[in-house]
């Protein structure tokens, strides 16, 4: 029996893509920057999905299977190009990392221009410690995940994503009273 059993690859396609399309479409906005090209990216991966989904293994890792496809599409996308990430468009989108309606104005403010400073920290890595950084802290994927999409091995993971929040607290803290040594080292602790 195939792995499609009684349906068809359309629709067998269809409902795993169902269940994924919302994460593949904020990996592309994330990593594009703007809701057209991620929108662009995003419909070139399922395409993409689709024309390989007889190779898929059917295994429970369908969600890394698209992101793996989507990062793919980015990468290329990208190389075309560079581009920032707008926080605004995020938000827009539907991304929101805090729930900003508990805080003050001012809070709000000072968590509005921390976001906008992080993304800055974030577009100034190296784009395979940008990408670990994207999988594991926006996309919340495990190590062995990230191993998987990327095609690299668990301890090159590790040490990118090390070396990735080094850069990032590195730059943060030159760049902003926003992120002194005490605030970045609090948000160590949440973080792990």
């Amino acid at each position: 029996m195939s792995l499609f059993g009684r349906k068809g690859k359309a629709e067998a396609f269809e409902e795993l893509a169902a269940l994924h399309e919302r994460a593949v479409y904020l990996l592309c906005l994330r990593m594009m920057g703007n809701r057209e090209d991620a929108l662009d990216c995003a419909q070139e991966a399922m395409l993409n999905a689709y024309r390989a989904f007889d190779r898929f293994q059917g295994d429970n890792q369908g969600k890394s299977w698209f992101l793996c496809i989507a990062h793919h599409v980015c990468i290329d996308s990208l190389r075309k190009r560079r581009n920032i990430i707008s926080l605004d468009t995020l938000r827009e989108e539907g991304f929101d990392p805090a729930d900003a309606k508990q805080l003050s104005p001012y809070a709000r403010l000072e968590q509005k221009e921390r976001m906008a400073l992080l993304q800055q920290a974030v577009q100034e890595l190296p784009e395979e410690q940008k990408s670990v950084v994207e999988l594991r802290d926006f996309q919340d994927l495990s190590y062995d995940e990230i191993g998987e999409v990327l095609g690299i091995p668990l301890g090159t993971v590790k040490s990118r994503l090390k070396r990735a929040r080094e850069k990032i607290k590195q730059i943060l803290c030159e760049k902003s009273e926003l992120f002194s040594e005490k605030t970045v080292k609090e948000n160590e602790g949440r973080r792990k």
